[in-house]
């Protein structure tokens, strides 16, 4: 399901040994293997008392994403933190209330710019999407055709939406849903869609659609089965809360989180061809005041993962994962001090949020 990039294991010595003075910077954690991926632990630029939020990840292995200062402004960034700790600062251009959400390979981000409007970013400039008839909008997600989903509110609703040029078609719920509040969160290259409703019961729920479906302006989305969760250490007795897919590749292999009863998250991948679902969280996760929170928020066509966590204080910090498979020369690792062992929520929108 998962391969590897050519240099993988060079990328992470670059990583640990640092980038070029002056340059803005990424700041590596530790590297941990379980469960079959390795998790590269990574904070964003400074300020980040906050903590570091990571939203997407493009077909080349970019991360986009914000750091959180202690007055709560936002410094979005993107990074490869596979190859290195550079890191591109995105604010400026955008302003400390905006929020960076998706990137495609070819390195335009979309987001919200903090004012009711999402964005697109290209070359430096950012314009504002969909045009009027709304009153707030936000993107989640764009491919590499430049495809672009989000939300937006018009009345009492809060569709999706698909911008594909000019042209602007709206995502509804699935049939039988009461109201109207969809996160349309991720879009790939075969115009497969994914993100979460507001489900009759007040929850959030996944859901898929297809850009081939559009009839008279609209798709409607379909239903995603709720996951069967696992056991958790720490967590006896939890139960099912609610879930959000928040991103897909070109294989169908879909990611996001659920939460349970004990307001804790979990991390997830799900095979939209299938409909079986994986669980992990990043080995770094701890309790803090009884919650522990993975959000997997992106995935890659090379199956490459990336999101946030949380540590014992609280604090939110970055992570890409890819398969665990060793590589010619990985002993080299060993010698510049990659920490190998075991080691709430923030994410756009529309996603449950935590202090």
């Amino acid at each position: 399901m998962t391969t590897i990039r050519v240099g993988t294991l060079a990328g992470l010595a670059a990583l640990l040994l640092g980038s070029p003075a002056g340059a803005a910077s990424i700041t590596p954690i530790n590297t941990v293997t379980a469960n079959g991926y390795t998790f590269i632990n990574f904070d964003g630029p400074s300020p980040n008392t906050g903590g570091t939020t990571i939203d997407g990840i493009s077909n080349n292995g970019t991360v986009v994403g914000f750091t959180t200062a202690a007055n709560g402004n936002l410094t979005n960034f993107t990074a490869n933190p596979v190859t290195g700790t550079t890191a591109t600062l995105l604010t400026p251009p955008l302003g400390t209330a905006a929020m960076a959400n998706g990137i495609n390979s070819s390195g335009t981000v979309v987001g919200f710019d903090g004012n009711n409007n999402g964005f697109s970013l290209v070359n430096g400039t950012a314009s504002p999407l969909i045009g009027g008839g709304y009153t707030h909008a936000m993107a989640f997600g764009i491919n590499d055709k430049g495809m672009i989903v989000g939300q937006y509110t018009t009345g009492a609703s809060t569709p999706g939406f698909l911008l594909n040029g000019i042209t602007t078609t709206t995502i509804d719920a699935p049939k039988g849903t009461t109201g109207d509040t969809v996160n349309a969160q991720g879009i790939n290259n075969n115009g497969l869609i994914v993100g979460f409703y507001l489900g009759n019961d007040g929850q959030d729920h996944g859901f898929t659609a297809s850009t081939s479906s559009a009839s008279s302006g609209h798709i409607i989305g379909t239903a995603v089965a709720d996951p069967t969760i696992p056991n958790v250490p720490g967590e006896p007795g939890a139960t099912f809360v609610f879930s959000q897919i928040l991103g897909v590749n070109d294989s169908g292999m879909a990611v996001g989180y659920y939460g349970d009863s004990t307001t804790s998250q979990h991390g997830f991948l799900y095979n939209t061809i299938t409909g079986k679902y994986s669980f992990f969280d990043d080995p770094n996760a701890a309790f803090h005041n009884g919650i522990e929170v993975t959000q997997i928020t992106g995935i890659s066509n090379s199956g490459e993962i990336t999101g946030f966590y949380t540590d014992g204080n609280g604090v939110s910090h970055g992570f890409v994962a890819f398969a665990a498979v060793p590589e010619p020369g990985s002993m080299l690792l060993l010698g510049i001090g990659v920490i190998l062992g075991v080691g709430y929520t923030r994410r756009r929108a529309g996603r449950t949020s935590a202090s």
